[in-house]
């Protein structure tokens, strides 16, 4: 079998994406007959004596089902038992600082690597946000004694991050006085001394630009240009994945020529520039993919050999997902992948069918100008091939994880990406020589460049993100039908070993697709009123949509959560008519996110949390007077009744006839006036008192999930059969 690690690796972190996003019976079934027909393929092919083909289908069999076992094995022998043991309760935390301390407006994040929990041997990490100024720094060994949380964040949880605290004193977080030594500490100095380099050389949009560039620091840029990258499907540009590495080594190999031109030195010193840049940028996993990609091509010059670029990729999936099989959480990890996948597979056809079909060949070489032209054309070229391949590979990603599609992605690229790579070397440029000071004129030339690109890249980004199109919704059923016949018509070519005319055939067959379901989608659209119920990280809030108007609900959660909801309601004339904030929110100034994407009409909140929404909207117009029952009507389908109960204040939402009792925490149903106790759907944030009392057809539990609530849920399933526990997701009620 030539590419057995191609063959294994990609199918192994296909499966482990699978179960990790859509954990579902359904799946698990697919899965199963998928392993079914493969080894029935394999025994028929062995029969006809084609031992290759009995191999292929054997190992992509076995493939499916250790990556199913993997996964199954690691969420319930390492992830559950440290999550179910230690949240929702004061632990005792020994560890160390493990990465950059990350200081924002008012707090500081620390991530801590543990070696024991309340004394027992405890291998995780646990990220603590601090509010109060301490002598605690990178790889300091402290002691940490916190009320710890479960950390839902997929992204996190990717990276091992399984629990989360906050401060509740300034003695949470303690040094021992210790510090562990650690090569990596020197590359987190480097990257300090760099962060602060660009941010004196540079202003500071551009510091910024070029932070996240050279360094993937996403807490660079401010929230509207980050916006903008989001909106034209550009973020591969600001996070660190393969593109910045080979630039980043291409440099480090034109100043290593300058010394030798031995073939092995070279790739020496190409493979130490691949650890340091992955160590400089956190190895992050699409760097870790890139690096182990290109240190087994250096390697194979050393022994003169040649590497298959799609078993490099297995092999670099195998590496980061059999110790970490949650490592797919990171959607960076999964967009570097398909985006590579894509570019293997398509980028070199695609370049050939555009210099034949442009006739790039036929052009004139003679004189030198003219060389240059051709040369450029082909650049070109092929760096549309390589954006449209990567952009087309990474849909499917997109689609689920952001509901999102960027049709313009490819065009704003041709433009885009030979900037970003200009800002990473002259970032790398201006830092080095800004560190050692040897010619302060091309420092200051290079930085004034260096300024006038950033600029040019942020006003291209923020000009395309003004277009309608820049990136339109793509959560519907229609185009999850359209991908999937797409992959299926893409899998059948390979299968059949397709020619020029199926490949022809397939695009107008996804082509017209596409335009039927979109045409389908208009004329049978339903414009009624719905509702959306997102889990708000540690809060809970309900979307109310007819049309472009707007409504939220029970206002409450985190910033990050914050930003996903209004990315997922945004579109340039959408205002928010009605936002309800119904009880004190210490993180009130979160909300900001909120007040800049969107025009506010009616803001209602409890008495208590109106300073604080003064301090954000400086205006606000309603509010919610104690022992009150009031009722607001948010459009002509739906309305609003607020039942303040002794400071607990829940909402009746009462849309298409149908109702939805929102509960918030600390509450008593005994003291609910009877007629609000019945709902087509009831939503609790925690485990209500005399919640027996409550009827409904589907009880909803959106709050914490630990050992203790594990508990009450089953006895809430007892009374509630169709109990409804949300976790990462949204629901919608029609």
């Amino acid at each position: 079998m030539k590419r057995l690690f191609g063959l294994s690796g990609v199918l192994y972190l296909a499966t482990l994406t699978a179960v990790f996003y859509f954990k579902s019976l359904i799946l698990f079934t697919v899965l199963g007959l998928t392993v079914v027909l493969l080894i029935c393929l394999a025994v028929l092919r062995r029969v006809q004596n084609k031992k290759y083909m009995f191999a292929t289908y054997l190992t992509a069999a076995v493939t499916i089902v250790l990556a199913a076992l993997s996964i199954f094995l690691y969420q319930n022998y390492y992830v559950n038992p440290i999550q179910d043991n230690y949240s929702d309760k004061e632990i005792y935390v020994e560890g160390y600082v493990c990465e950059e301390i990350t200081y924002k407006d008012k707090s500081a994040e620390y991530l801590i690597q543990t070696t024991a929990v309340d004394s027992n041997p405890v291998n995780t990490k646990i990220r603590y946000t601090g509010y109060s100024e301490n002598d605690v720094r990178e790889f300091d060994c402290v002691k940490l004694h916190v009320k710890a949380y479960t950390e839902n964040n997929e992204q996190n949880i990717g990276h091992r991050i399984l629990l989360k605290a906050y401060e509740t004193s300034p003695y949470c977080l303690t040094p021992t006085g210790e510090s562990r030594f650690t090569i990596y500490k020197y590359a987190v100095d480097m990257r300090k001394n760099i962060r602060e380099a660009l941010n004196k050389l540079l202003p500071r949009d551009c510091a910024g630009l070029s932070r996240a560039v050279l360094l993937g620091d996403k807490y660079a840029l401010d929230d509207n240009d980050l916006r903008d990258f989001r909106q034209t499907g550009t973020s591969f540009l600001i996070v660190v994945s393969g593109l910045h590495l080979s630039i980043a080594v291409a440099v480090a190999m034109l100043i290593m020529r300058r010394f030798t031109k031995r073939r092995v030195l070279l790739s020496i010193g190409a493979i130490a520039a691949v650890i340091c840049f992955a160590a400089l940028t956190g190895f992050n996993y699409s760097v870790i993919r890139a690096g182990i990609s290109m240190i087994i091509y250096q390697i194979g010059r050393i022994f003169l050999r040649n590497s298959d670029p799609l078993n490099s990729l297995g092999f670099a999936a195998l590496v980061i997902t059999i110790p970490n099989p949650y490592a797919v959480g990171d959607l960076g990890l999964l967009m570097s992948f398909s985006a590579t996948f894509g570019i293997i597979l398509w980028n070199r056809k695609i370049y050939e069918y555009i210099i034949k079909k442009l006739h790039f060949e036929k052009l004139p070489y003679k004189k030198r100008f003219q060389l240059g032209i051709k040369r450029t054309l082909h650049f070109l070229a092929n760096l549309f091939a390589v954006s449209l391949s990567a952009s087309i590979w990474i849909i499917p990603i997109t689609v689920i994880a952001f509901g999102t599609i960027s049709p313009l992605t490819t065009i704003i690229s041709l433009f885009t990406e030979p900037i970003a790579s200009a800002i990473l070397g002259l970032s790398l440029l201006c830092s080095a020589l800004y560190l050692f000071p040897i010619a302060p004129v091309i420092t200051y030339l290079a930085a004034a460049v260096n300024t006038l690109l950033c600029k040019l890249l942020l006003g291209i980004n923020g000009f395309f993100a003004g277009f309608h199109i820049s990136s339109i919704k793509a959560d519907t059923i229609e185009v999850y039908i359209w991908l999937a016949v797409s992959v299926l018509l893409v899998v059948i070519g390979y299968l059949i070993k397709a020619k020029k005319n199926y490949i022809v055939i397939a695009a107008n067959i996804s082509f017209a697709l596409i335009i039927a379901m979109s045409v389908v989608s208009f004329f049978t659209a339903d414009r009624d009123c719905t509702a959306t119920l997102y889990k708000s990280g540690n809060g809970f809030c309900a979307e109310v949509k007819k049309e472009n108007n707007i409504s939220l609900l029970n206002a409450g959660g985190n910033n990050k959560s914050y930003k996903e909801i209004s990315a997922d309601i945004y579109s340039a004339d959408s205002q928010i008519d009605f936002l309800i904030i119904p009880n004190s929110n210490k993180n009130a100034e979160l909300l900001q996110n909120i007040s800049e994407n969107f025009n506010i009409n009616n803001i209602i909140t409890g008495s208590e949390s109106e300073e604080d929404m003064r301090y954000i909207f400086n205006d606000v117009q309603y509010i919610i007077q104690n022992n009150t029952v009031q009722t607001i009507n948010l459009n002509s389908d739906s309305k609003v009744t607020l039942i303040d109960v002794k400071g607990i204040i829940y909402q009746y939402l009462q849309i298409n006839d149908k109702g939805i009792l929102i509960v918030p925490v600390n509450s008593d149903i005994e003291k609910l006036p009877e007629k609000f106790r019945t709902a087509e759907y009831i939503v609790i944030e925690g485990i209500p008192k005399n919640y027996d009392l409550l009827s409904c057809d589907k009880l909803i539990y959106a709050g914490s999930i630990n050992s203790f609530y594990k508990e009450k849920l089953l006895e809430l399933k007892e009374i509630y059969p169709e109990l409804l526990i949300m976790k990462n997701n949204k629901l919608e009620v029609r």
